[in-house]
C-alpha cells in the first residue's frame, strides 16, 4: 500500500510540475487535467494535499497565479477550502486577490500584497543590460507598452521600478538568465522560427511587474482598482476558453487545401470546392476557415477562406493586412470569462474601401481582454466570430468542449471549433501561427438576412500563405496569394 501511495504522490508531483513546462499548451492541459483529479472521489484527498504543498513552495507571484489557474478550471464543489489555499500562498499579489474572488466569491482575498514589493528604486539604480535586452523576449511586448501607458498617465517611475523588482528577485539566487529555448527549436531558430514558450525568466519578469504595481499603490500613485486592470496581463488562463477541446480535422477538407499549393492553381476553384464540401445537413455554412497546409507538403503554411459582404462593384484593395477578418478588442463582461454579450460594433469602423466599392467583413477576430496568455496559440490563429453588426442586436457567446457558440434570441446562430494539425509550438515570426485550424460556421438564414439588411452581396476571400527556404539553414520566406470572388 505504501508503494502505491508513493507512486501516486510522485505522479501528482510530476503533473503539477507540468504547470511550469516551457510549452504553454502543456501548462493549459496540465491545469485542466489536475482540476479533474480534484473532483475524483478516489484521488481528491491526495490531489488536494499535493496541490496545497506545491502552492506553498512557489517562489514567485506569477507562479501563484499559475497554481490558481488549476482552481479556475475546477468545479466549485471540488475546490479546496479557502482558508487552506490562503495559508499555502506565500507570495501574495493583486492578481491573486482578484483570482481568489473569481474562484471563491467576492470578499475572499489573501490581502498582504500592498507590501509585496522591494521599496522604491533608489535614484542611483541602473537597470541591468540583460533585463533591457530580454524584457520583450521573455514576456510579450504588451508589458513594455503598458508601462509606457502607465508612465504617461501616472507620476510613478514604472519602468525603473520594474527593472528594480526584477533585480531584487534575481538577487535571491538560483534563477537562470535563460535565453531563447534553442533545445526545443534546433537549427530552425536560425531561419526565423520562434515558438509559444514560457521560460523561468518569464515568471520572474511577470512577478517583477506585479511587484511594481504593488509599489505604485503603496506610494499612492495608483489605487488598487486601477492596478487590477494591468495586473490581469498576468492571467494564465481565460475561464471560458480553457473549456474548448480540439476536434478532429474536418473530413470534408480532404486534400482540397493542398491542391491550391500547385503552381498556377486557382484559389477560387479550391475555395469553391471547400464551400460546396461544407454541406453537413444542417442550416449552417462556414464563413471563416483557417486550415494549416499538411506538414508533409509545407511545415509552415495555411489557407484562409473568409466571407465578406460587398457592393456589386467591389474590387479588393492592395493591402497586406487581412481586411477580411480584422481584430476587435472585447473587454470581457466579468473581466475573466469569454462569455456574455458581444459589444455593439460600428460598421464604418470595419468597412473596407476597395479600388472600387467597399466590403464589410462577416467575422472579426475577437481579442478578449484579458485573454489568458497560455492560450496564445489560439489567439494568434484568431477567434473569428460573426460581427455583432450582422445581427439586429449584439449576440451572446459561451464556451464549451465543442468550441464557442454564438446565440441570438436563444438559438445558436454560429459556432467556432478548433483542431490541431500535427501541432507544434513553433511558428514563423513574420505573421505566422502554430498549426491550429479554426472553423466558424453561421446560420444560413441569419447570413442572408444580414446581407439584405446591409444591402450587400456575399463574397469570398481566399488567401494562401506558404513559408519556404532555399537551403536547410536559410531564412524562411513568405509567399502569399489572395483572390476575391462573389458567391
Amino acid at each position: 500500500m505504501a508503494s502505491v501511495a508513493s507512486s501516486l504522490d510522485s505522479t501528482l508531483r510530476m503533473l503539477l510540475e507540468r504547470l511550469n513546462w516551457p510549452v504553454r499548451m502543456v501548462r493549459m492541459v496540465a491545469a485542466r487535467e489536475y482540476a479533474k483529479l480534484l473532483s475524483s472521489s478516489k484521488h481528491k484527498k491526495a490531489a488536494t494535499r499535493a496541490f496545497l504543498h506545491w502552492l506553498s513552495i512557489r517562489r514567485f507571484e506569477s507562479e501563484i497565479a499559475t497554481g490558481l489557474a488549476v482552481l479556475l478550471c475546477a468545479r466549485d464543489e471540488d475546490l479546496p477550502p479557502f482558508k487552506d489555499v490562503c495559508e499555502a500562498i506565500q507570495q501574495p499579489s493583486i492578481i491573486v486577490d482578484m483570482l481568489l474572488q473569481h474562484i471563491y466569491g467576492v470578499g475572499h482575498r489573501k490581502n498582504d500584497w500592498r507590501t509585496a514589493h522591494s521599496g522604491l528604486a533608489p535614484d542611483d539604480f541602473v537597470p541591468s543590460k540583460y533585463f533591457e535586452d530580454h524584457k520583450t523576449q521573455n514576456v510579450p511586448f504588451l508589458f513594455s507598452n503598458q508601462i509606457k501607458r502607465l508612465e504617461g498617465r501616472y507620476w510613478f517611475p514604472f519602468s525603473r521600478q520594474w527593472a528594480f523588482e526584477w533585480q531584487k528577485l534575481m538577487d535571491r539566487g538560483g534563477i537562470p538568465h535563460s535565453d531563447f529555448p534553442y533545445h526545443f527549436v534546433g537549427n530552425l531558430a536560425r531561419s526565423g522560427i520562434i515558438g509559444q514558450f514560457e521560460l523561468a525568466q518569464s515568471d520572474v519578469m511577470r512577478s517583477a511587474y506585479l511587484r511594481m504595481l504593488a509599489c505604485a499603490v503603496a506610494e499612492g500613485a495608483m489605487t488598487a482598482q486601477q492596478t487590477g486592470f494591468y495586473a490581469m496581463d498576468c492571467l494564465p488562463i481565460n475561464r471560458g476558453l480553457f473549456r474548448i477541446m480540439p476536434v478532429d480535422r474536418p473530413a470534408w477538407l480532404a486534400d482540397i487545401p493542398e491542391e491550391c499549393c500547385a503552381e498556377g492553381a486557382s484559389l477560387e476553384v479550391s475555395a469553391r470546392k471547400l464551400i460546396a464540401a461544407n454541406v453537413n445537413g444542417s442550416d449552417m455554412q462556414f464563413v471563416s476557415l483557417l486550415t494549416p497546409i499538411k506538414a508533409s507538403l509545407y511545415e509552415f503554411g495555411d489557407l484562409t477562406v473568409s466571407a465578406v459582404l460587398a457592393t456589386d462593384d467591389f474590387v479588393p484593395p492592395d493591402m497586406k493586412e487581412p481586411y477580411f477578418s480584422p481584430g476587435a478588442g472585447w473587454p470581457l463582461p466579468d473581466a475573466i470569462t469569454f462569455e456574455g454579450k458581444l459589444d455593439e460594433e460600428d460598421t464604418e469602423r470595419y468597412a473596407v474601401d476597395g479600388k472600387l466599392g467597399r466590403c464589410l467583413p462577416t467575422c472579426l477576430d475577437m481579442f478578449p481582454m484579458p485573454y489568458g496568455y497560455w492560450l496564445s496559440d489560439y489567439l494568434v490563429a484568431g477567434y473569428a466570430l460573426p460581427a455583432s453588426y450582422l445581427f439586429p442586436t449584439p449576440p451572446d457567446v459561451a464556451c464549451d468542449e465543442a468550441g464557442i457558440s454564438v446565440y441570438a434570441d436563444g438559438s445558436i446562430v454560429a459556432k467556432l471549433s478548433i483542431w490541431h494539425d500535427q501541432w507544434t509550438p513553433l511558428y514563423t515570426q513574420d505573421g505566422g501561427n502554430t498549426r491550429c485550424g479554426v472553423l466558424t460556421e453561421m446560420d444560413k438564414s441569419a447570413l442572408e438576412q444580414a446581407s439584405a439588411r446591409h444591402g450587400l452581396r456575399l463574397g469570398w476571400v481566399a488567401q494562401l500563405r506558404l513559408w519556404s527556404r532555399k537551403t536547410d539553414y536559410g531564412e524562411y520566406e513568405l509567399s502569399m496569394r489572395r483572390e476575391f470572388f462573389f458567391d
